[in-house]
């Protein structure tokens, strides 16, 4: 008798589940995009915990693409991205169904043929009528180089637009689509955030006292702010979460300082203002991107090592379980990472092409010192260190003890040939397409320099730039060996 009703449990427990799965909503996003060099696209999306997640979609020859999906669990807003190809905020949530088309020969050119329809496309319309004026326009104001008389009415002008295409787009309630009005209060959240965080930005960075920073910063709070900063129900909105959230911690450490300037470098200051300022999930995420983005900076054991000691209090104070598990593997993760690019370690292994169409792997240059330029044609900084890199290479170009070479990464084909039409380098350049290089070599800022020595083996990881004094003597010294 026990056994049946065991049975009967089990039985009524996977019909409970099955129906539990067939109740769940798929997100598909299909379409084409012309005129793309790109193979894949990835699409950013949080999981119920504020986890980030990624998955990848195949662009074939003919610039078509297909993804269905359950990972999305409620409405929110995401990007498909891959180098050079950006197709951003787009809103999506269970049982959309999107079409996406657009001509992605530069960036203007998809922001104008951008097309999305389908279940989801009323809500998407939002962006496309803002994308749109913005080209209309040509508007190519730079926010943070205004002085404050001119930010104040360029953000009310911002907010307006915004505001009235809103009204525009979410006049009428599709049949179709049971998040409409979701959507609707996020946006709305995301137009209040991107308007308080311009104003908070602006006095963080400017040279205003006190008193200034407080009576600007109250004088133009966005209503749904003047009653506090931390409610986790602006946690739907991503520019609240990317933008207010750290911020209005920079910008309270701002008036700390000037307060008392001992205050700030106390060293349980970071936890006691977070503890301060934020509550329930909103102190979660924050203190959970905080500790995350330490651990992604470090560029060595050692720098790992300190970021772990120093973030320890802000760990210990999340509340959310999963959060701290993936903290966790995300660390053991990075540790694992750098180990293997520790000096006297074999540099990680790369097969790329060349920009002459042929294949070269880090094996070929075994017996030479080599010298590696991660680089990218949309950062400046990298593009601003070639004429030094040119002087170092003309040093030793018939030497035959060296080689050096530039990789390209988080480029577009495209956009790498046409930087390089321009910059006319002579040494050998290789190109990233899929991100093995800028993951195994640890890319998380360019230009990134490595020295790596005659037999294979990292000399440098993080190698002096071409313009330095050091790094001729070190590559001397690794020809002499």
């Amino acid at each position: 008798m026990r056994r049946i009703i065991s049975c009967i449990f089990m039985m009524c427990f996977f019909t409970h589940a099955i129906a539990q799965q067939k109740k769940a909503e798929p997100l598909i996003i299909q379409g084409k995009i012309t005129n793309t060099t790109e193979k894949i696209l990835k699409i950013f999306f949080e999981d119920e915990n504020g986890k980030m997640i990624i998955d990848t979609i195949k662009i074939n020859d003919a610039g078509e693409f297909y993804l269905k999906t359950y990972h999305i669990k409620r409405p929110q807003r995401t990007s498909l991205q891959q180098n050079s190809l950006q197709i951003n905020r787009i809103y999506v949530a269970p049982g959309y169904n999107l079409t996406i088309t657009g001509d992605a020969t530069n960036y203007v050119s998809l922001l104008k043929t951008r097309k999305i329809t389908g279940i989801g496309a009323e809500t998407n319309q939002y962006l496309q009528k803002i994308d749109s004026i913005t080209v209309a326009r040509n508007d190519r104001t730079e926010w943070f180089e205004l002085k404050l008389d001119e930010l104040l009415p360029y953000i009310k002008k911002t907010k307006a637009l915004n505001d009235s295409v809103l009204n525009i787009v979410f006049n009428k309630k599709p049949k179709q689509d049971k998040y409409f009005n979701t959507f609707k209060k996020m946006i709305d959240i995301d137009n209040q955030s991107m308007a308080f965080y311009m104003l908070l930005q602006h006095v963080e960075l400017g040279k205003y006292t006190y008193q200034q920073m407080t009576d600007i910063a109250k004088q133009n709070t966005p209503a749904i702010f003047t009653g506090g900063i931390s409610h986790d129900k602006y946690l739907t909105s991503d520019d609240y979460k990317t933008w207010i959230v750290p911020v209005y911690m920079a910008y309270t450490k701002k008036l700390d300082g000037l307060k008392d300037s001992s205050l700030v470098k106390q060293p349980d200051y970071i936890i006691n203002t977070v503890n301060k300022l934020y509550t329930g999930k909103v102190k979660d995420h924050y203190l959970y991107h905080s500790v995350t983005s330490g651990i992604s900076r470090a560029s060595s054991i050692e720098q790992l090592n300190m970021a772990k000691k120093e973030l320890q209090p802000r760990f210990d104070a999340i509340k959310n379980e999963a959060l701290k598990k993936d903290i966790t593997n995300g660390f053991k993760e990075k540790e694992n990472q750098l180990m293997l690019v520790q000096t006297g370690q074999p540099a990680p292994a790369f097969t790329l092409p060349s920009d002459k169409g042929k294949i070269y792997s880090l094996e070929d240059f075994k017996g030479k010192v080599v010298y590696i330029d991660l680089w990218a044609s949309w950062c400046a900084p990298c593009r601003a260190e070639i004429p030094n890199y040119k002087t170092l290479y003309e040093k030793y170009k018939d030497n035959s003890q060296v080689a050096f070479m530039a990789i390209a990464v988080f480029d577009g084909d495209r956009e790498w040939r046409k930087a390089l039409d321009v910059e006319k380098p002579t040494w050998l350049q290789l190109y990233d397409s899929n991100g093995v290089v800028a993951r195994s070599y640890v890319a998380n800022a360019i230009p990134k320099y490595i020295l790596i020595d005659k037999n294979g083996r990292v000399v440098n990881f993080n190698a002096p730039g071409p313009g330095s004094v050091e790094i001729g003597k070190l590559i001397d010294a690794e020809i002499a060996r």
